[in-house]
């Protein structure tokens, strides 16, 4: 079978410039040109196109595991079919180690939480220069945690913020959620439960709720990481096929 640029995108479900786009970013086979100069395409262009469409459903945040999916790509477009194989293999092992990273974390919170009422009650205050150096961050990430409301500071007699224990408690928890590449809104929705008693931490931090917009996958990540590891089974089944 043999296809013009408007029939194989068609049958992958894209506009025929995406076609073109995919050609010019060397995401797919030479492709060969007919007498009046329009492009021909095969079964190994439609195999690579289903290959390539696989790999970038997940749309995963890690900008380490987007350019290992393009690497997949490369390497198939360049007929080391083998080579493909085996860094696909190498893309799913990094997939889950990517999710036990993040359900690691939301095991390390519940500890947090289940062990705040060990914590001495002596008051320690710090300031906001002294809590940034004391989680490794910079002043700028905890004015950003502050302004998209992960966090509210009581303020001294001078207007001064005072971060506490319970501040330190949930800033550590913030911290060790966004290292495990956690978006800010699935953090936000996670606390919003956790202050209303909610304990089944892991489904709110992966359920958005209905009225809540989704603009990125790791607004639900664990979500996006099982459907991830799910693609990569699939891309290693159209790679042994071309």
């Amino acid at each position: 079978m043999i296809y013009k640029t408007a029939e194989i995108a068609k049958l992958i479900g894209v506009h025929p410039n995406t076609v073109r786009f995919y050609e010019e970013m060397g995401l797919l086979p030479t492709v060969p040109r007919n007498e009046k100069g329009y492009r021909i395409f095969n079964h190994i262009h439609l195999k690579q196109l289903r290959l390539l469409r696989t790999a970038f459903r997940a749309e995963i945040i890690s900008s380490k595991l987007r350019q290992e999916a393009i690497g997949i790509i490369k390497r198939a477009a360049q007929g080391d079919c083998d080579g493909a194989y085996l860094d696909t293999e190498k893309y799913l092992e990094h997939l889950k180690e990517e999710k036990e990273k993040a359900e690691e974390a939301i095991r390390i919170t519940i500890s947090i939480v289940e062990n705040t009422n060990t914590w001495d009650d002596k008051p320690v205050f710090y300031g906001r220069k002294e809590m940034a150096g004391i989680l490794g961050i910079t002043i700028d990430v905890l004015r950003d945690w502050e302004r998209n409301g992960l966090i509210q500071v009581p303020h001294d007699k001078k207007g001064y913020r005072q971060y506490g224990l319970k501040e330190i408690n949930r800033l550590k928890i913030i911290r060790i959620l966004r290292n495990a590449n956690y978006s800010i809104m699935s953090i936000l929705r996670m606390l919003k439960g956790l202050d209303s008693g909610q304990m089944n931490l892991k489904e709110f931090i992966d359920t958005p709720a209905a009225d809540e917009d989704i603009v990125c996958a790791t607004d639900r990540y664990i979500t996006a990481l099982n459907m991830a590891q799910n693609d990569a089974v699939e891309m290693m089944n159209i790679i042994k096929s071309i």
